[in-house]
């Protein structure tokens, strides 16, 4: 009776071992496929996004000019863009992570210290198996905002200028 009893414990053990085994193996697996998502992400803000300020009070006067019918849209528009101080990004850290309700990977980081976005991974690439990034340009609390480049910069940024999350899921 006692050496079944011993089994029965080793054979647990054995089984505790195995199990744990496999989840510190899978846990290690995902922790690498939220690093290889951050770098991603990180290339594509870098190489298709910069930053902005604008001029608020200038701003306020071409709004006011366009109220009382001194410029067209066009115009306004033209002006308005034309006082945004535009910035490279230098820096990019990723400060969590969470999972809403139906699923989706959501990732938080902070441009250059300054702006701070949210980008929501919910599609995958057909071709690539790689997430679909979706970054709204314009968005912002100010006073920076982020907008789409005109053309792809085609570089890589340096691990240096990026600041890994690793801790887990919120």
């Amino acid at each position: 009776m006692k050496k079944r009893l011993w089994l029965g414990v080793l054979v647990v053990i054995i089984l505790g071992g195995i199990g744990g085994k496999r989840y510190m193996d899978k846990r290690e697996e995902d922790r690498q496929e939220l690093l290889e998502i951050q770098k991603d992400l990180a290339n594509y803000v870098y190489n298709n996004y910069r930053l902005y300020t604008t001029n608020d009070e200038e701003t306020d006067r071409f709004t006011q000019e366009y109220s009382n019918g001194g410029l067209t849209t066009e115009e306004y528009v033209e002006k308005v863009v034309s006082v945004r101080k535009y910035i490279d990004i230098d820096k990019i850290e990723f400060t969590g992570y969470s999972i809403d309700p139906m699923n989706s990977l959501i990732i938080y980081f902070t441009v250059n210290d300054v702006y701070r976005e949210e980008v929501w991974l919910d599609t995958r690439s057909a071709e690539t198996d790689k997430f679909i990034y979706r970054i709204t340009g314009g968005r912002g609390k100010g006073p920076y905002f982020i907008d789409e480049r005109k053309a792809e910069k085609k570089l890589d940024i340096s691990d240096e200028q990026i600041v890994y999350y690793t801790g887990g899921i919120n």
